[in-house]
């Protein structure tokens, strides 16, 4: 078990002074591989890499970046936020509760927080802040809420544990709506108790058609539930659900005048380097797993923590702190594919459900991706809303933090949340 804390050292050592993630996990594993077993081990690198992108279930990844990708640059996307705008921008604080709801229901098709800050946050931060809200409650709303898409299915980060976990895609899809759902809620209440509190007078929304709008946001909704739905109902894999939610996309921009060549080239070299990004790391990440394999430190460790004398809940808020740690530094799909080999083992042998665990880690990792010093979505948000400094942007977010943390702790008090 020595030795494999060591490679382990050494790969956090790689990573902590810039190597990417990939080449961090490939080398440290070529290194372990030379001293375990010799030049005649090296050909377990190119096996593995083979026998980790041929999973049927890995296209389902370039697939949904590519209907992510198509939403975004076609500017659907945009169009989510408007049309929720005018159906809740007549209520008081309807703007920030619309950039809750369109952050909840774009994260369903992109899977990744910067990505939903980056466009929710172009169109809605700008917006709200020239009908007089207070910046941190227009910069909060969004970073607060941009993580969601970890949680509502499709989501990258349950993919990818699935595949390195053997947990089925398909549960993983579905135990994320309901938690995605009520901490969508959670998010709508806090920011318009927020909005109430500033006890200011904000400029009223033009008002629209309610038609209108439906006919702006029908599309992407329609989308979103022909995904999921075909999945619950066993209608379609989710690679397969994957492939018609990338063609529905295209379709959608091709029938609203959309689709440009352009468009759909930047679109297409988008998802295959997001794409290339993901599954590389992927491979650097399944032979890191088997060269802690041959030294046993997985079952060493898992025997060490279970032969403890304390409660399995303890164990497994330490694995939480750990992870929320690691979160606030590390992208979360590096933090699943490098931790799991380690961790999982552990957590299955004190008993806790691999698909309960899956949701609560990446509510987790929803908390830290928004917490300094790092905080990627806060930055994203940041620079979305020019005069606002990150401490406003903290500020704002903090209370949407806290339905995080609520979250969390229904979740472990009443597992059914997950597992209905």
């Amino acid at each position: 078990m020595i030795l494999g804390f060591t490679f382990l050292a050494v790969l956090l050592l790689l990573i902590l002074i810039g190597v990417p993630v990939a080449f961090s996990l490939a080398g440290t594993t070529l290194i372990g591989l030379l001293i375990t077993g010799g030049i005649t081990s090296l050909p377990v690198m190119s096996n593995t890499a083979w026998a980790t992108t041929s999973e049927f279930v890995l296209t389902a990844i370039p697939l949904f970046v590519l209907m992510s990708e198509v939403i975004a640059v076609t500017g659907i996307g945009r169009d989510l936020f408007i049309a929720v705008e005018r159906l809740l921008g007549k209520i008081r604080g309807g703007q920030a509760v619309a950039s809750v709801v369109a952050c909840a229901i774009f994260g369903a098709v992109s899977g990744t927080g910067v990505g939903v800050a980056a466009v929710i946050g172009g169109v809605a931060i700008p917006q709200m802040l020239a009908r007089g809200y207070p910046r941190h409650i227009a910069a909060g709303s969004v970073a607060g809420a941009s993580p969601l898409g970890m949680i509502i299915p499709p989501s990258l980060p349950l993919i990818l544990y699935g595949v390195v976990t053997e947990t089925p895609i398909a549960a993983l899809f579905l135990a994320g709506i309901l938690p995605g759902i009520l901490i969508t809620l959670l998010c709508c209440i806090c920011v318009s108790v927020m909005v109430r509190r500033s006890r200011l007078t904000f400029e009223p929304i033009e008002s629209g058609s309610a038609l209108n709008s439906a006919k702006l946001s029908l599309p992407i909704v329609l989308l979103i539930i022909l995904v999921i739905g075909s999945i619950y109902l066993g209608l379609a894999t989710p690679t397969e659900a994957a492939g018609v939610g990338a063609v529905g996309a295209i379709v959608i921009a091709a029938v609203q005048g959309r689709l440009t060549r352009e468009r759909i080239k930047i679109a297409l070299l988008a998802s295959a380097r997001t794409s290339a990004m993901l599954l590389f790391v992927l491979i650097g990440a399944m032979l890191f797993g088997y060269l802690l394999g041959i030294t046993r430190m997985p079952q060493e460790l898992t025997a060490i923590t279970v032969g403890l004398e304390v409660s399995p809940w303890v164990i497994f808020v330490l694995i939480m702190l750990a992870y929320f740690v690691l979160g606030m530094f590390l992208e979360v799909t590096s933090i699943i594919l490098i931790t799991m080999p380690v961790i999982f083992p552990t957590v299955i042998a004190l008993g806790f459900d691999p698909v309960w665990f899956a949701i609560v880690l990446m509510v987790n990792m929803s908390l830290a991706v928004v917490t300094p010093p790092v905080g990627l979505c806060l930055y994203v948000v940041k620079s979305c809303a020019p005069g606002t400094s990150l401490g406003q942007v903290i500020r704002g977010t903090a209370p949407l933090m806290a339905m995080y943390v609520v979250m969390l702790v229904a979740l472990c008090l009443f597992p059914g949340l997950v597992l209905y």
